[in-house]
């Protein structure tokens, strides 16, 4: 196909000031895995470009799709092509579809108003996210997980030299949560607004990837399945996540993956693994196999591909 991939390159261009460029998810986890699946793709890039610039790009390209990341937000992207992807949408020339990234907690505020203006959606947070779809009437929402670009992190043989890692920000009550498993003797790196490089350098060298699901954004505290697990495992980590709608469809619960509830049940288990490193190999082998038969971001994109061709 020919694919015109219109999202953001980076979101810190205009988020934090005297912040470095980097490229964002949608460049490593979407566009190098499109080029790789032999489609044709342009990258539009929304967090520079707007509504006469797309114009140009589909008179030149033609393409048979634009596959759209919008984020609704003038933060990072203050010009996003709306007028344009809709009147694409309404001619029935161009087939458009957009991945909406954060249905746990925008569906009513965004994605319920502007998901029309697309032929079709894939909403990431559970399978049952597409039933509110279909009761305002919109029947073209596919379900469709986070997932990770094996071409670019770094397997599962990677040399451990560390318990465990973090990458995210300290907001909510993270900083309570690492200071107590600190204290309890499990060492615990974390690192915030690095690279994707450094990210990955950080994953991979961790027994143990450390991911929190807790939403927010939403004061529900709701736990959510984002992109994080699909990264850790990608890196051939042992992956230790509170649970979240969604995970148990993805990988089999203390098999490939550990969850757990409590700050005191995250310690205990870690405790566990750090002292029984055959069963972090193990299991961490486990979800590294797993990830690269379902959630390798090819294996992801090709089904997307498929639903959104018979739409």
């Amino acid at each position: 196909m020919k694919i015109i991939l219109v999202a953001p390159k980076s979101i810190t261009k205009h988020k934090w000031a005297h912040t470095p460029f980097r490229f964002d998810y949608a460049y490593w986890n979407f566009y190098l895995p499109l080029l790789s699946l032999g489609h044709q793709v342009v990258f539009f890039d929304t967090s520079i470009y707007g509504d006469p610039e797309l114009a140009t790009l589909i008179e030149h390209e033609k393409p048979d799709l634009l596959f759209c990341i919008m984020t609704g937000n003038p933060a990072i992207c203050p010009g996003e092509p709306w007028d344009i992807i809709k009147k694409e949408t309404e001619s029935g020339r161009t087939l458009t579809f957009n991945w909406f990234c954060d249905d746990a907690w925008r569906f009513e505020d965004f994605s319920k108003e502007v998901c029309w203006n697309f032929n079709a959606v894939a909403t990431t947070d559970s399978p049952e996210d597409v039933e509110k779809y279909k009761e305002i009437g919109y029947n073209n929402s596919i379900y469709a997980p986070w997932h990770a670009n094996s071409d670019v992190y770094s397997g599962i043989h990677s040399i451990k030299t560390s318990h465990m890692c973090f990458v995210g920000s300290s907001y909510g009550d993270r900083e309570e949560v690492f200071e107590a498993v600190n204290k309890a003797g499990v060492s615990l790196f974390h690192y915030s607004k690095i690279s994707f490089e450094d990210m990955i350098w950080n994953y991979s060298r961790a027994w143990i990837g450390l991911n929190l699901s807790k939403n927010n954004n939403d004061s529900t505290g709701k736990l959510i399945l984002k992109a994080r697990p699909f990264e850790i495992t990608a890196v051939g980590s042992l992956l230790v996540t509170q649970n979240a709608v969604g995970l148990s469809d993805c990988y089999e619960i203390d098999k490939e993956v550990v969850t757990f509830d409590s700050t005191d049940e995250l310690i205990h288990k870690c405790k566990y693994l750090i002292d029984n490193p055959q069963v972090v190999n193990t299991m961490a082998a486990n979800g590294h196999k797993r990830f690269l038969a379902e959630h390798d971001s090819k294996v992801r994109l090709a089904k997307v591909l498929q639903k959104i061709r018979r739409v």
